[in-house]
């Protein structure tokens, strides 16, 4: 055993006893000055933890450590470059691909999350090295990649899927439960949906808490209430509206017409659609306030303009009672509604393989575009996702980025996270931070999957594009 090394292990075990052993700093930083690499490295992390660091003495002793090939010295110099001296990672590109390469995980996650953001074909290598490594983002990726790949493998992103969700990452949870529900890539089973989609609403995943609600609901289970209020609390139209319905109906509590009218107007005032025909309910039949016909009328017609198809029922009704020269207007526009949802519920069928069915993206296309064509949101964003992951089509971000935009101007949040980072990495559209950080800060606002996860990145955005961060 050289000197320097007997320091070190003294150092070591005098650091088990007592880690602010001052004694212990001594003996690593006299091995780290004879060459000894480990303890160098130890001396830059114990440094790296003060209160204040000393941050050029933390990279000379890192440096140390580096030249005598210690790969996490090399990596955490790399970081501590970017985070503390502003240096941008594509400068360390060549840096982190050596170090990924000789097998360091966090250098290829960190490849792999560079990639992955910007849509990069090199990012499935990389999470093939890191899910190599039995880590839980990588296994995630994969699965995304299989999921949502031009030739898709379902029952393999399935199987990936599982293994990380058994590793706690709860997005995957998310995807399980969404498969479980809809039998996509397996049978479709509530009971296995709602055991991970309770993961993934415990952990802040607001689509997940609407939708564990809704299974529930079917159950007559009184927990969906509880779910219901915890997404419309964050935000969720869709939750709030069934809050209002079931205040209503007294399904799954006692009825209270003044709270479902109190969470319809607040679902209404989002321009959520159903809770605008909700709304038309609630004064056209005096529900909890005062009936007002004209009032019941505004909000029928604001919710049919937004493709509410029971909207367009009651203003059917209504003009065949008191507006029959009105009534064959509707009823064109209210088949035409129609038509456009059941060509989108179709195209999301073939597009996902709803009900274990095979993946068809020819057929969905066409059914999106026939759907589309009536300023359906849910079919617009569904051609963008084609247009982004090259699904039956070339990718094409500047088409990507177009339907994203039709979906993202009606309130879309998912397609407003993705016109976002298109805005953010130039890809179909030209650069724009302030546009980026605008769909950002509405994507969080109307709930998308779960919001505080990206309020980092929209700081770290608003940091960049000059803005105040935010409150």
């Amino acid at each position: 055993m050289t000197d320097a090394e007997t320091l070190y292990q003294q150092a070591c075990k005098l650091l088990d006893e007592n880690p602010n052993s001052r004694q212990a700093l001594v003996w690593l930083c006299q091995a780290a000055e004879q060459g000894h690499a480990e303890a160098a490295f130890e001396v830059g992390m114990i440094m790296l933890e003060a209160e204040q660091p000393d941050y050029q003495a933390v990279i000379a002793w890192l440096e140390i450590a580096a030249a005598h090939k210690h790969r996490y010295a090399a990596y955490n110099l790399l970081r501590i470059r970017e985070s503390i001296m502003g240096i941008a990672f594509d400068r360390h590109l060549p840096q982190y691909v050596r170090l990924a390469e000789s097998g360091l995980l966090p250098a290829q996650l960190k490849l792999l999350e560079y990639y992955a953001d910007r849509h990069d074909a090199e990012a499935v290598y990389w999470a093939q090295q890191v899910a190599g490594q039995g880590h839980p983002f990588g296994q995630y990726f994969l699965a995304m990649h299989h999921h949502f790949s031009d030739g898709p493998d379902l029952q393999r992103a399935f199987e990936l899927y599982r293994q990380a969700a058994e590793q706690g990452l709860h997005v995957a949870h998310w995807q399980r439960g969404k498969m479980y529900r809809h039998g996509i890539g397996t049978p479709a089973d509530n009971t296995l949906a709602a055991h991970h989609l309770r993961f993934a609403a415990e952990n802040g995943f607001i689509a997940a808490q609407t939708l564990l609600a809704d299974i529930l609901a079917e159950q007559n289970h009184s927990d969906a209430l509880k779910w219901y209020q915890t997404a419309a609390d964050n935000g969720d139209r869709q939750a709030r509206t069934a809050l209002a319905r079931h205040y209503l109906t007294g399904r799954l509590t006692g009825r209270d017409p003044l709270q479902a009218a109190k969470h319809a107007k607040i679902a209404a005032q989002q321009h959520y659609p159903e809770a605008m025909q909700l709304m038309g309910d609630i004064y056209r039949y005096g529900l909890g306030i005062k009936a007002d016909a004209q009032t019941a009328e505004y909000y029928y017609r604001e919710a049919a303009e937004q493709g509410s198809l029971s909207a367009y029922q009651k203003l059917l009704s209504d003009a065949a009672l008191h507006h029959p020269e009105q009534y064959g207007r509707i009823k064109t526009a209210a088949l035409y509604y129609q038509q456009a949802e059941q060509a989108c519920r179709q195209a999301l069928v073939y597009h996902q393989g709803r009900g274990n069915r095979a993946v068809d993206y020819v057929r969905a296309r066409k059914l999106y575009l026939e759907a589309a064509a009536s300023g359906h949101t849910e079919a617009a964003f569904g051609l963008g996702l084609m247009y982004f992951y090259g699904q039956g089509v070339k990718t094409d971000y500047r088409q990507a980025a177009y339907w994203f935009e039709q979906a993202a101007e009606q309130g879309h949040a998912e397609a407003q996270y993705r016109l976002a980072r298109l805005y953010y990495y130039g890809q179909g559209v030209a650069v724009s931070l302030h546009a980026a950080c605008t769909w950002l800060q509405a994507a969080i606002e109307n709930g998308h999957e779960n919001p505080q996860a990206f309020l980092y990145l929209l700081d770290k955005w608003r940091q960049e594009a000059g803005l105040a961060p935010v409150k």
